[in-house]
């Protein structure tokens, strides 16, 4: 049984994962070989920030800890909802440019400042064309385009899947994992996520307290590689708070409050100079983005019948996100 859903998960998460994030990222890397590096980490920032408040949900689905060897294996899809604000970003343009044997300055003959859609924004492009009227000295018209940039995929929300097990220990103490073994889905890359932690049953030192208390750790690393190995982007996790539960007959009220730290990591890309679009390539060097929550406040209700539970969960902090989960629980 334990095998045959431990199986059923990593196919699930290779499919929601794989065939659908993954693709998009694989499709990110080709835009981002456009950009420079001030406009890559404004595009990919908001994509990136999601995930990093992603992987720090769905620790719980009730406060009242398993027994010895009692167990909880089930899928958690995690839903980072972006913000208007994360559909766009505003860079500053390179102090001159070249086109031909022509320089071109900021400020006068094209914007110094634009605002474009970000990966999770509209998928309109954002050109850059040149304001000044052409001139003895420069011929280049007004209306000509100097710099394209891409549109975002038009994402209302950022997933992500993982399949967790909790399993009872002595002492009031409960262990999790999560386990992505390395998935492969050809030349969109390479999946792989792993992470544990532990809690702690509070409320076995409160008898007859209506109320289960429960606090949790739990640290995790994420990876995702190009075909020939190369990193496009890491991340991890780290997370521990306390929560609250309340069981009526079969239906569970809880609720949380988390403390959380969460950053992913993009590899170096090969792009097109936005100072010269015309000339060499240069390398866009990889860089860190945090993501925004340090804290939440987390409530959700489970339902289960017999050995089978579904829960779903809403964590207010400022990404926002919505986590739903499956599985089968043996107390």
């Amino acid at each position: 049984m334990k095998s045959i859903f431990r199986m059923f998960a990593v196919i699930l998460c290779g499919l929601v994962l794989v065939v659908g994030v993954s693709n998009a990222q694989d499709d990110l890397a080709a835009k981002l070989s456009k950009m420079g590096f001030d406009a890559a980490k404004g595009y990919t920032s908001p994509i990136l920030s999601g995930w990093a408040a992603d992987i720090n949900s769905g620790f719980y689905h009730s406060a009242d800890l398993h027994d010895i060897l009692g167990f909880d294996v089930g899928v958690k899809l995690s839903i980072a909802r972006p913000t208007s604000e994360d559909k766009t970003y505003t860079f500053d343009m390179p102090s001159t440019m070249t086109v031909g044997i022509y320089t071109l300055n900021a400020g006068t003959d094209y914007a110094s400042k634009v605002t474009a859609n970000s990966a999770v924004g509209a998928k309109d492009e954002t050109i850059i064309t040149k304001t000044s009227a052409a001139t003895i000295g420069n011929p280049i018209p007004a209306g000509t385009e100097l710099l394209r940039l891409p549109g975002g995929f038009d994402l209302p929300a950022i997933p992500l899947p993982m399949p967790q097990i909790n399993v009872g220990l002595p002492m009031g103490l409960e262990v999790m994992a999560r386990f992505v073994p390395t998935i492969s889905a050809g030349d969109a890359g390479k999946f792989s996520l792993t992470g544990f932690g532990v809690r702690y049953d509070i409320d076995q030192w409160l008898p007859l307290f209506p109320i289960d208390i429960a606090a949790h750790f739990f640290t995790q690393k994420m990876s995702f590689k190009d075909k020939n190995d190369k990193d496009i982007f890491t991340g991890s996790g780290t997370a521990y708070g306390v929560e609250i539960s309340k069981k009526l007959l079969i239906l569970t009220l809880y609720g949380g409050f988390q403390l959380e730290k969460g950053k992913m990591e993009l590899g170096s890309f090969s792009g097109v100079n936005p100072a010269n679009p015309t000339g060499p390539a240069i390398t866009v060097p990889g860089f860190t983005v945090d993501g925004k929550n340090s804290s939440r406040i987390t409530v959700g209700a489970r339902i289960l019948l017999l050995i089978a539970n579904a829960h779903v969960e809403y964590s207010v902090a400022k990404t926002s996100v919505i986590t739903a989960g499956v599985g089968i629980s043996l107390r």
